[in-house]
């Protein structure tokens, strides 16, 4: 089977802060299993951008070539791999996520003399461990939403159902940093999908199945619904 040549974006975002905030991060748990033999990159990312232009993205998922990891990106140029960063690792080992174990993605900007530093990151909660997979400077300030986002370059609905039904991912809570280390769950969620030429439609089996505020599955037929772009989910 063949990867589609782009891929397509679906999720949740924040609606573009008022008030100063200091990034932002979204809690998954992953599916109860995860399968090794899907064909194509299945990836569940937080991201933001800041007024310095530059994009930032902390990810979970499964890649053909690496398997499952966890890794990050940043069109910051102080980053030299730019959005295709290989897997993070953990004393030389690519750590690999656990079934049904709660990780928490995020972007955080820690105030320093005349400029930010940027922990790109992620909290394994089945062990209450923090990792910095990279940190940068940046003196902007957090100026988009803050993003929930599935992504796939797959279209097929058999690959699609490996990471769907009562086997999907768990958005669990979507915060705003208010504080460097203080955070609060975003005021209203909205239905981000990727438009335009570079991007796949994203496929109608491909839903959310809202639980809550900040609380949800999203995957391939969980019995939610697909909503529109920019839809107002709570």
């Amino acid at each position: 089977m063949s990867c589609t040549e782009h891929s397509w974006q679906y999720g949740v975002r924040s609606p573009t802060p008022s008030n100063k905030i200091y990034g932002g991060f979204i809690q998954v748990k992953t599916p109860p299993r995860l399968p090794e033999d899907l064909e194509c990159l299945i990836v569940i990312w937080a991201s933001l951008s800041t007024s310095k232009g530059y994009f930032y993205q902390t990810s979970l998922g499964f890649h053909p070539d690496w398997g499952w990891h966890i890794s990050a990106g940043s069109t910051n140029p102080q980053l030299e791999c730019d959005l295709a960063c290989p897997p993070f690792k953990l004393n030389g080992e690519v750590f690999r996520p656990k079934p049904s174990t709660v990780y928490e993605l995020g972007i955080r900007l820690i105030p320093r003399d005349s400029t930010n530093e940027v922990h790109l990151y992620f909290v394994d909660w089945s062990t209450h461990t923090l990792y910095d997979i990279f940190i940068l400077k940046d003196s902007g300030e957090v100026s988009t939403p803050i993003g929930g986002i599935l992504e796939a370059y797959t279209t097929n609905p058999s690959e699609l159902d490996k990471l769907g039904g009562s086997n999907a991912f768990r958005i669990i809570n979507t915060n705003w940093l208010i504080e460097p280390w203080v955070s609060t769950c975003w005021p209203h969620g909205y239905v981000y999908e990727a438009k335009g030429s570079g991007y796949e439609t994203t496929p109608n089996g491909i839903q959310i199945k809202l639980l809550g505020p900040g609380n949800m599955y999203i995957g391939y037929d969980i019995g939610g619904q697909h909503y529109p772009n920019d839809y107002r989910l709570w």
